[in-house]
């Protein structure tokens, strides 16, 4: 169990090292660095070379801001002897099977495992199942370390809650959860996260359902995003226009204001697989959550499927067919593609024989093509038969009708995702969800 007193690292006698310095690690690093001392840890040379400049590559902080208040940041896994608590901030992706891939996990609790001492504490803020940090982690803690969990040091559990892009739902603005393998430890980081969110923390009884909190904020996106694809295509069918539908069903006071759309990136295209893949281990199922899943994973198919009839449906003559696809993020004003659907939209589009066109303001080209195989273009060229509006940065929304129409022909299609130019786009053909 935890030996250490929080007046320790208050007084800087002890330190807290971070692993991992992503979109999880570095807020948390930089909110506890205010307090305590911090090791920021990252096994990418090239990522700790960047915030040592002060510069984050995910433009999501601006580090010269904060200069004195800094952690060390480096990528020298020896400087984790001198931390006391551990915290692992690292991804949790799925493998091609949608299967959990804990490569990464496993890894960086091994290191910490190498520098584990009697009275230290283990925290893990990745995304897991229910019961992973105590039957996954704790077992590797114990075997690199050889020391004994409950009697040589404790283990803790606090998901992370980042929005990537979301300038008011920061870290100091989320209530934290919080978990323990024992109550002194409980005790502890209830009173340490209280230096991370002044939105308070909260106390869950068990690992397990902190655990399963983490997925369930995620899984009920998913499905009501599902919900939303599912209903568009019905309206659609029935020739009812799903937009003035949400419009209006948004009237009502406790309407949930979800839209239909591309549901990618790290979270809720990921964790639900997390649920699933337990819950048949031990010989369950959760339907909904399934069938919320592959209705999200259809929808790629589902706007492809819309371009290509399109395409062979109104330019019947031999002609170069080319599509412009706006947005290569998974989400609006951030540079993250990780489970991008735009770049999954772009390849299936090609393995067709479209040409493709991606343009994206914000997104590093150098690392979409490394992912992907896609090159992003600066801007559009020449006309196209479709545009596909698929991320709505805050670049598109000053878009005016005659930019679609300057590179479009008079027959061409508009599909926008986003919703954001329905009523705008009047001279072209306009299609949304």
């Amino acid at each position: 169990m935890l030996n250490k007193l929080l007046n320790q690292f208050l007084e800087k006698l002890d330190a807290i090292a971070v692993i991992g310095l992503g979109y999880t690690g570095l807020p948390l690093a930089l909110q506890l660095a205010k307090h305590f001392s911090i090791i920021g840890y990252d096994n990418d040379p090239q990522r700790i070379q960047q915030l040592q400049q002060g510069c984050d590559s995910n433009q999501e902080l601006t580090l010269h801001q904060l200069p004195a208040l800094l952690p060390v940041f480096t990528n020298d896994i020896s400087q984790l002897a001198k931390a006391s608590v551990f915290i692992i901030a690292v991804p949790t992706p799925v493998d091609k099977n949608n299967l959990p891939d804990l490569l990464i996990l496993k890894e960086a609790v091994e290191q910490v495992g190498k520098f584990l001492k009697v009275g230290d504490c283990v925290v893990i803020e990745s995304t897991v199942y229910p019961g992973c940090t105590e039957d996954f982690c704790a077992p590797i803690l114990e075997k690199v370390s050889g020391l004994q969990l409950g009697k040589d040091f404790s283990l803790g559990y606090s998901p992370e809650r980042i929005n990537p892009g979301d300038a008011v739902h920061h870290i100091g603005a989320v209530a934290k959860l919080v978990a323990a393998s024992d109550t002194a430890t409980l005790v502890f980081l209830t009173q340490l996260y209280q230096y991370v969110t002044e939105a308070g923390v909260h106390a869950c009884p068990s690992i397990r359902v902190a655990e399963a909190a983490k997925l369930t904020e995620n899984i009920q996106r998913d499905v009501n995003i599902a919900l939303l694809n599912e209903l568009s295509v019905a309206y659609q069918t029935l020739g009812v226009d799903p937009g003035a539908v949400w419009e209006a069903a948004a009237t009502k006071w406790n309407f949930l204001p979800f839209r239909p759309g591309l549901a990618g990136g790290h979270c809720i295209s990921v964790d639900p697989y997390y649920l699933l893949t337990a819950i048949k281990e031990k010989g369950g199922k959760a339907s909904m959550v399934e069938e919320a899943r592959r209705i999200n994973e259809a929808m790629v198919g589902r706007i492809a499927a819309q371009v290509l009839l399109y395409m062979q449906s109104t330019f019947t003559a031999p002609c170069n067919k080319r599509v412009l696809i706006l947005g290569a993020s998974f989400k609006p004003d951030v540079k993250d593609v990780r489970n991008s659907k735009p770049l999954e939209l772009a390849n299936l589009l090609l393995s067709n024989n479209l040409e493709v066109d991606l343009v994206d303001p914000i997104v590093d080209g150098h690392h979409v093509e490394k992912i992907a195989g896609l090159k992003l273009s600066s801007q559009s060229t020449g006309y196209y038969q479709v545009i596909v509006i698929a991320v709505n940065h805050s670049a598109f929304k000053e878009l005016k009708e005659g930019y679609f129409c300057s590179c479009t022909f008079d027959t061409s299609l508009v599909i926008d995702l986003t919703g954001a130019f329905k009523g705008v786009i009047a001279n072209r053909k306009y299609w949304t969800i």
